[in-house]
């Protein structure tokens, strides 16, 4: 990465499902992601726009009008949705679905030829159904009332064809993903604590993301019942490999 700019870092923070039609609960946690995402994404040098409680509409309006955007001087995109969601799709706070695959079209090879060769890169914290990952062994403890609550109610059907897309989604397809009402997203927090850690080390980003979905998987509540495996996909060409920023990292919680 050798462009002027560094890029567009694109953050949907969806809190506020109150007026949903799916009566989907409100997504406390999701400020300490959007903060981390936009800490870590400023010190790598890109562009962050963050837009919380966006309904269906807006956010497939978001991603069209991105993709019409001139990124000829940047090196890649970046693009983070943190909302609800079930197999392909995620939710608007107004219980509207979107299609995964809708969002990415707009940065396609022919939609958006000032991308043609970059990476695109989509976080997405998500469920990708309803089902809870069970424990390989297990000790006999009995689920209580507990601080972590999932996204549930997003595989991803594919990427698309185009080269150079990676998707990182929260968890494998039929299962749901977890978060904390005061640290965040398992799988948002663990991405942005190994960017910190490996990108000063010149690691590449695949290998970054392999580093979260060990972290993630050794993950669970207080009363060791839930578990989650995260699963990133993509069709790069070339390791994507993040210049180490002249700036300290920032302080994470």
């Amino acid at each position: 990465m050798t462009g002027e700019k560094r890029g567009i870092c694109l953050i949907v923070s969806n809190n506020d499902f109150s007026n949903s039609l799916q009566h989907l609960k409100e997504r406390v946690g999701t400020k300490t992601d959007e903060c981390s995402l936009e800490k870590v994404f400023k010190w790598l040098g890109f562009d962050v726009q963050i837009h919380r409680d966006c309904d269906g509409k807006k956010l497939q309006s978001l991603f069209v009008e991105l993709g019409k955007k001139d990124h000829r001087l940047m090196d890649c995109l970046v693009c983070c949705v943190l909302t609800h969601g079930e197999e392909g799709v995620v939710y608007g706070v107004d219980g509207s679905s979107v299609k995964i695959k809708n969002l990415m079209h707009p940065f396609d090879g022919q939609r958006c030829p000032s991308l043609l060769e970059k990476p695109k890169l989509f976080f997405i914290q998500a469920c990708q159904g309803n089902k809870e990952q069970p424990r390989v062994q297990t000790d006999g403890t009995e689920d209580e009332t507990s601080n972590v609550f999932s996204d549930a109610k997003i595989t991803i059907e594919s990427i698309p064809s185009a080269a150079d897309f990676l998707v990182g989604m929260a968890t494998v397809p039929e299962y749901v993903s977890f978060r904390d009402r005061k640290l965040g997203t398992w799988y948002i927090q663990s991405l942005c604590r190994n960017l910190v850690t490996f990108v000063p080390r010149r690691v590449d980003l695949v290998s970054i993301l392999t580093e979260v979905n060990n972290d993630v998987s050794k993950k669970t509540d207080e009363f060791q019942r839930k578990k989650q495996m995260p699963q990133p996909a993509f069709s790069l060409r070339k390791r994507v490999v993040f210049p180490v920023p002249k700036e300290p990292p920032p302080n994470l919680q």
